[in-house]
């Protein structure tokens, strides 16, 4: 067992989409209990994200087989995410996105979530990844401990049967780039839904965000970003030093474990204005959820797109949203998102709208 599954799990509330007390920055400070330094601030979590002398907790020192296996894992998926083919794939997707938004009712409570979100990235993972669309729903179901255990690593039980289903999903999946395969229809298929589940629900309540880009879709691409920065997915990441150095104003030794705060730091008012309200029109790209520097995510080119292919005909058809009651929520110290999330959706704006920019 690595020893990072015996080590106690984070759980800072502020850091949840749904808490009303925001997450807090504040300077590198050492946390006995759970034996780790805490990076907080935008600042200190990119220097660390970017530093070659992080690892993430637990892993062995990379050998200089490893680091060139790694290399061309990185290149094949470049290759296999160039721009040309992610345009392809969204054209692929877009008759598919145009008929179930027409399914969607109006003035109705609806699972934006199982009517809309899931449906659609299930379709993506299947066309990305290659897999027989008459098998994709299956394969979910099968991929469920997976996306369960990243959401809750400290539960050993999820663990478990997410090793015992990991060699069956491998089996099933033959696309050309190794990362397009079972871990890449866990990610379409489970982890986009949640991120854009997050998403949405920042949306319902700040309602003309919403209006802002149904009138300006092209606004979309900016808006993706404020909403990963906003309603990013991953709560944290662990990394380990590799040797002596200073980072963050301390000085660490080699082995020692660090927490980032990735919440907090897209949060951080040292880095963005008014940090804590969504901003649809806030430029840059200063939001850490895919990460930065040599550990950036490879697939962030792809996962910017499916937001957009998602996200976009869902508020051009629809000029406002609101509750339908009560939202469900999965995950745990990993990450967090609604598994249920009951809106009403209308067409035309409604008059009785609120004034106020964020919703209780």
């Amino acid at each position: 067992m690595r020893e990072e599954r015996q080590l106690p799990m984070p759980s800072w509330k502020s850091d949840e989409l749904d808490s009303p007390i925001p997450p807090a920055s504040e300077p590198a400070y050492y946390d006995g209990a759970l034996g780790a330094w805490v990076l907080t601030t935008h600042a200190d979590v990119l220097a660390a994200l970017r530093s070659p002398s992080m690892v993430m907790d637990g892993s062995k020192a990379a050998t200089d087989e490893d680091m060139r296996t790694l290399e061309r894992m990185r290149e094949e998926t470049i290759a296999a995410l160039s721009g040309p083919q992610l345009r392809r794939w969204s054209d692929t997707m877009k008759p598919f996105v145009e008929e179930r938004i027409t399914l969607l009712p109006e003035r109705e409570v609806v699972d934006l979530v199982g009517a809309y979100l899931q449906p659609m990235c299930l379709q993506l993972a299947a066309i990305v990844t290659e897999v027989d669309e008459k098998d994709a729903a299956r394969l979910r179901e099968l991929a469920i401990p997976v996306s369960a255990s990243a959401a809750e690593p400290s539960d050993d039980g999820l663990r478990e049967q997410a090793r015992a289903v990991t060699a069956e999903l491998q089996a099933c999946f033959h696309a050309k780039a190794k990362t397009l395969r079972d871990s890449g229809f866990v990610a379409l298929s489970h982890t986009l839904p949640s991120l854009l589940a997050n998403g949405c629900y920042a949306l319902l309540h700040y309602p003309k965000q919403w209006t802002l880009l149904h009138r300006k879709p092209e606004l979309m691409e900016q808006g993706v970003e404020e909403l990963m920065r906003y309603g990013g997915l991953s709560r944290y990441l662990r990394r380990q030093a590799t040797e002596d150095m200073v980072l963050a104003g301390v000085s660490l030794r080699k082995g020692d474990r660090l927490i980032l705060r990735i919440v907090a730091a897209n949060h951080d008012p040292a880095r963005f204005v008014c940090p804590n309200d969504l901003e649809v029109l806030r430029r840059g790209r200063g939001q850490l959820t895919l990460g930065a520097g040599p550990h950036a995510c490879v697939g962030a080119g792809l996962l910017r797109m499916a937001a957009a292919v998602v996200l976009r005909p869902l508020l051009m058809r629809f000029a406002s949203a609101e509750h339908g009651g009560s939202v469900e929520w999965m995950g745990g110290s990993g990450f967090r998102a609604p598994s249920r999330l009951p809106v009403v959706l209308h067409l035309q704006k409604q008059s009785s709208e609120t004034s106020n920019e964020k919703t209780s």
